[in-house]
């Protein structure tokens, strides 16, 4: 069990993540399906419904993380949503494809995958971790709920620098002979 602050912020830092990304996909959605195809890793019949999908499974996680009924499954698909995209970014990178957008904000930041993004989504896997964990039955003061908000919001302005830190790395290009 986990104190049930910490449970709240992991629930929103994700919940707050997945959303943001499910609506730029929604208003992007031709482009994050180029970018789907781009990865090169679902048959071609495969892609356009998963572009089209994963959006509103994005959502409803992102819903799900913020009701306690709901709060294991949707920390669940956020942790198998992380891992499933650090592994395809972690293929793209094995085979030398660094240039491609990671697809994670279509339309508000584009970012070139890289290790760096990996590492961010098993960080991230792990936040989903928290979440899954069992919060302890305790009730909540105002100082916990103003905890809670000041903990929330420091998190997802560190997670938006670090963005915009990756996004402005350079990305090294491989020399051909």
């Amino acid at each position: 069990m986990i104190d049930p602050i910490v449970s709240w912020v992991a629930r929103l830092l994700l919940a707050s993540i997945f959303a943001t990304a499910a609506t730029a996909k929604l208003a992007a959605m031709g482009p994050f399906e180029g970018i789907v195809r781009n990865y090169r890793i679902l048959p071609e019949p495969l892609i356009s419904p998963f572009a089209r999908g994963l959006p509103f499974v994005e959502l409803a996680a992102a819903l799900g993380l913020l009701f306690e009924p709901t709060r294991e499954v949707a920390a669940g698909v956020c942790g198998a949503l992380l891992l499933a995209f650090a592994i395809a970014m972690a293929i793209n990178i094995r085979r030398g494809r660094t240039d491609i957008d990671c697809g994670c904000f279509v339309g508000r930041s584009r970012q070139r995958i890289g290790w760096p993004l990996v590492v961010r989504n098993l960080l991230l896997l792990f936040v989903a971790g928290v979440a899954l964990a069992e919060p302890a039955a305790r009730p909540l003061s105002i100082l916990d709920f103003a905890a809670l908000i000041g903990a929330t919001l420091t998190l997802v302005l560190v997670y938006l620098a670090l963005s915009q830190l990756l996004e402005l790395a350079p990305v090294r290009r491989e020399r051909t002979p």
